[in-house]
């Protein structure tokens, strides 16, 4: 037989129901727009950072120490057989002496680590310089700039003559602490090596050989990193006691050099070599070196995190919404082939073969799931990814050339399961119908009988109901699929809409109860290593003063703790109060649930609840940490508090037995942050302030760029649900018109009285 008509007929039924046709497309469009944009952003994010990275051969780790890097340290960085390649390099934090600008003037890094001109060109000679492109607003090129205390800058003026942007530097907001100013860097500069007078390098920076061609973001690249600057730690440990013996026997030399001369002006000649040089005069900190991986710079980390969220995301929220989708879809095209019954029955009295009909349905259920996926998949592999990675990078110093990549992955994912929500499905169903006979299809499908129902036991309701009232709720139990699916469908949509809003809730809360409810102290003032009586009590005067509310001494120390599982390198602040009652006024221990009060007791230690859930302890649990020099701790826990930025460990004084050297310090008001940090550090007895205003402002700028990620979340659910009340609307009244239809062409109407 000819199928002309057939499929004249296959193309009128997509005209015909066009409404639902398109709810179809833009039902299964919905889903694989978010599933494909959310599992391509994460990656998306990752592949820019690489471009990025290794654009700018960015070093594995960085070297410093408060004496210097020597020679005899570049000789052990540059044998040990783990490092590829070491460069080595001065920087100096100095001030603008016209603002209150702070910045590190680094020289030039050559190959590793290097920086991208944004305008103007690099230095030339040591009268030079060029500024972080972030300070394009305040300063110009030509512009000359003059610094306070140069350090071992041999100038104090120079000339800018670009803008440049620093690769180990992606966060626009956090730069870096100093020992200057108010405690925090403003920006980078960078400029030649022959402008520093020094005899040591005060950085290196070092690739190792095992991390090439791996992901900066892999768990494989954090774990080879960290076991390599494991060794690279111990094996420049080794220098310390040498070093320290050098610098003890030069200062030495120095006093007695000054005693000598000193004694000549007096009339008195003596050699220098006889002088004895008294213990007390000779106060040196032990040597130390600091390797810092990416993962301490905080745009590094939080970039990373960034992606990994989105990830996260990915694989929770468009699952439900892919659910929702499919599950519609599912029985908007079962209820299609039921509605089709007459026609499937005129076709099969015509001699026309089950497969032949199947091709209508084929037609209507392939095109509409193909076309859907087609256009998600054009949207999700561009425009959400864009969206998603212009929020996160507009904190980051990256930029906006961003990658934007495919993978087949996602789309044929979603096109499997849109072509089982519908080609399937109505292939199932309409093999169902298809086993009637003719005569049985011609016929329409007689409605279900009505029964009693529950809420007709209910009289007193019951009978003060109107007619329709009553047959719309018999209706509704007489259709259990249909109401079961309208059910589902809107409390899937809501449900996404919750999260959605829920998300965004949780996340506004945070900054709030961080800094205000548990942290109380504005600034964590550091205290310097050697402090003279005169300096302390400079400080002592100074904490006393009208503008600071309250200070409380702390004992204050950064451990370490790798977790192979994840690769990642976790930074835990030690604190350890000298008066337990003050301590109080600037941290509130308590328990999340229960908001119960913790006091630090003698047996254990209180962790914060993150650090808690990543090393999967409880109370009672033992947990080792390791400090700079790589020596392990190991402490029980005694109790987990509330804590939701950062990792922290608190204990008191007969836990740990040390010499109180940090404050917590409160302002009166916030106002004055600025201000008391910049007098902190002036004193000499403060080596940085670490604000907590500031950190406020990162949480702040992270959960920003969440919460546009949220918001798009939620954009797509409202859009979901919009379809989805339509697409059953337009069932429900169908099934209405087709109903009232059969009993207008001769079918007995049977009145029932209600009671």
């Amino acid at each position: 037989m000819r199928k002309t008509i057939l499929w004249k007929d296959a193309f009128q039924v997509i005209t015909h129901s066009l409404g639902r046709y398109i709810a179809i497309i833009l039902l299964i469009g919905l889903g694989t727009f978010a599933f494909t944009g959310l599992k391509m952003a994460g990656p998306d994010m990752c592949a820019t950072g690489i471009d990025f990275f290794n654009k700018h051969n960015l070093a594995d780790v960085t070297v410093t120490s408060n004496y210097g890097i020597n020679s005899t340290d570049q000789m052990t960085i540059r044998n040990l057989s783990e490092v590829k390649k070491a460069t080595f390099g001065y920087f100096q934090d100095v001030k603008n002496k016209h603002n209150n600008d702070t910045l590190r003037v680094f020289s030039k890094s050559g190959d590793l680590s290097s920086y991208e001109l944004i305008s103007g060109h690099f230095p030339k000679n040591r009268n030079e310089i060029a500024l972080s492109y972030l300070l394009k607003k305040k300063y110009r090129i030509g512009q000359k700039i003059t610094f306070t205390k140069p350090g071992i800058l041999k100038n104090k003026t120079f000339k800018i003559v670009g803008f440049v942007k620093a690769s180990e530097f992606l966060d626009k907001n956090q730069i870096g602490q100093t020992n200057i100013g108010n405690g925090r860097l403003t920006g980078i500069a960078v400029t030649t090596p022959s402008a520093f007078a020094s005899p040591v390098y005060q950085v290196s920076r070092v690739t190792f050989k095992n991390t090439q061609n791996l992901s900066p973001f892999s768990v494989t690249y954090r774990n080879r990193v960290y076991h390599d600057q494991d060794k690279l730690q111990t094996a420049l440990n080794k220098n310390r006691a040498d070093k320290h013996q050098k610098y003890i026997t030069m200062y030495k030399n120095q006093y007695r050099k000054k005693a000598a001369e000193q004694m000549l002006k007096r009339g008195i000649s003596v050699d220098p070599a006889q002088i004895k040089v008294p213990k007390n005069k000779i106060k040196i900190a032990y040597p130390s070196y600091t390797i810092s991986g990416r993962e301490e710079s905080q745009g590094y980390a939080s970039y990373r995190a960034d992606s990994e969220r989105v990830e996260v995301l990915a694989n929770v929220f468009p699952v439900f919404l892919f659910a929702v989708a499919a599950f519609v879809s599912l029985t908007t095209m079962m209820h299609f082939v039921e509605e089709e019954r007459t026609n499937i029955g005129t076709l099969k009295a015509l001699g026309y073969s089950n497969g032949t009909i199947a091709i209508k349905f084929l037609l209507y259920s392939t095109s509409a799931a193909i076309l859907g996926v087609i256009l998600g998949a054009s949207f999700g592999y561009t425009f959400l990814p864009d969206l998603i990675i212009k929020a996160y990078l507009a904190s980051s110093t990256l930029g906006t050339g961003y990658e934007i990549n495919f993978a087949w992955g996602p789309l044929l994912i979603f096109l499997l399961v849109a072509l089982i929500s519908t080609t399937v499905i109505s292939i199932f169903t309409l093999h169902q119908t298809l086993r009637e006979q003719p005569s049985a299809l011609l016929l329409p499908k007689p409605p279900k009988n009505g029964s009693r129902i529950l809420l007709e036991h209910w009289s007193g309701l019951w009978n003060h109901m109107s007619f329709s009232a009553k047959v719309t709720a018999r209706n509704i139990f007489r259709y259990k699929s249909r109401m079961l699916m309208t059910i589902i469908g809107v409390a899937g949509c809501t449900g996404l809409l919750v999260m959605g809003f829920g998300i965004r809730d949780s996340l506004q809360g945070i900054g709030g109860i961080q800094y205000s409810d548990i942290q109380k102290n504005d600034v964590i003032a550091l205290r310097s290593s050697n402090v003279t009586k005169k300096e302390q009590n400079k400080l002592d005067n100074l904490l006393k003063e009208k503008d600071i509310k309250q200070s409380n001494a702390i004992q204050y120390q950064q451990l370490t703790k790798h977790i192979a599982s994840s690769g990642s390198t976790e930074n835990v602040m030690l604190m350890v109060p000298k008066s337990n009652k003050n301590f109080k006024k600037s941290i509130n221990l308590r328990e999340r649930q229960s908001k119960k009060k913790i006091s630090l007791s003698n047996d254990g230690v209180v962790i914060s609840e993150k650090l808690a859930n990543i090393l999967n302890v409880k109370k009672g649990s033992t947990i080792t940490l390791t400090n700079s020099h790589g020596k392990k701790y190991r402490f029980k826990v005694s109790a987990i508090c509330e804590m939701y930025l950062g990792h922290y460990i608190f204990m008191n004084q007969k836990e740990y037995r040390k010499t109180i050297g940090n404050y917590h310090v409160t302002m009166r008001k916030r106002s004055l942050i600025n201000k008391v940090s910049r007098q902190l550090v002036k004193t000499a007895a403060i080596e940085t302030v670490v604000s907590n205003s500031s950190n406020k402002n990162l949480l702040g700028s992270f959960t920003g760029s969440l919460n546009e990620v949220i918001f798009i979340l939620i954009l797509i659910s409202g859009m979901l649900a919009i379809v989805v009340i339509y697409n059953l609307t337009n069932i429900n009244v169908a099934e209405r018109i087709r109903e009232l239809s059969n009993n207008k062409s001769g079918y007995t109407i049977c009145l029932i009285t209600m009671k």
